[in-house]
């Protein structure tokens, strides 16, 4: 029996991790861990209690701010008014209504439907895993922030701009070409680079300390003249460059 609850209760554990993933932005959900709980058919799911907890905000709302603008804004209107008849009373519900249409939180909710039922038919059409805006807004603002938090540490760690320095594969102690820069260059993973009379392809790339600072490392090995060069070529200094040692 202990079995059986145990086996229960782990399937209701992923099945809200699933469900609590579907709302998680597509982007986040693409590879790693959330990716094994990212199915279609949770996202179908997730759409569709999105709708209903849409419609069904939008009703117990819809009734509450009619309500209240009835013995207020609606009230004071009809006490004002010579002669009372159906018409009266009507105006006062269809503006409530009508009003109640134009709050932030209304928009809100209507959005919210639209979207549960745009998240459920692109995940069965098409196969994509939306996510909910209400949370995929301050999951981008939060990496939005991580990103300049991070890009203002490393700004820290390199310090000012500075000349890059060279270290020749004969003087290097991995027998490489190496490249010190403070500014992070644009080349892909094994980036053919042409410096001097040679080419050179990229084996590592790593921030390291150099000096006062930290600096990018670039380290490439030289490439035979019989081995096929693949791939674009970037060209590194118009003359060779002074050999700094270590």
């Amino acid at each position: 029996m202990a079995r059986v609850v145990g086996e229960v209760l782990e399937v209701a554990r992923e099945a809200l991790f699933a469900f609590l993933v579907a709302t998680f932005p597509e982007h986040a959900k693409q590879e790693g861990r959330l990716a094994a709980y990212s199915s279609t058919s949770w996202h179908v799911v997730s759409g569709g209690v999105e709708v209903l907890a849409a419609v069904s905000f939008f009703i117990v709302g819809l009734v509450e701010y009619v309500s209240h603008f009835s013995r207020t804004a609606g009230w004071i209107y009809l006490t004002h008014q010579r002669t009372l008849d159906y018409g009266k009373f009507f105006g006062v519900g269809t503006l409530g209504f009508l009003s109640y249409l134009i709050q932030p939180l209304t928009l809100f909710l209507v959005y919210c439907f639209a979207e549960g039922i745009l998240r459920a038919l692109e995940a069965s059409l098409t196969g994509r895993h939306l996510g909910m805006a209400a949370v995929s807004l301050p999951w981008r603002a939060v990496e939005a922030l991580a990103r300049v938090h991070q890009r203002a540490r490393l700004a820290r760690l390199v310090g000012p701009s500075r000349p890059d320095e060279v270290v020749e594969p004969a003087n290097s102690r991995f027998g490489m070409l190496e490249i010190y820069s403070s500014e992070e260059k644009p080349w892909r993973e094994e980036q053919i680079v042409a410096y001097g009379d040679g080419f050179f392809q990229l084996t590592e790339k790593k921030l390291v300390p150099r000096g006062r600072h930290h600096a990018w490392r670039y380290l490439l090995h030289e490439l035979e003249e019989r081995e096929v060069l693949r791939g674009s070529i970037v060209r590194y200094g118009d003359e060779p460059h002074p050999d700094t040692g270590e």
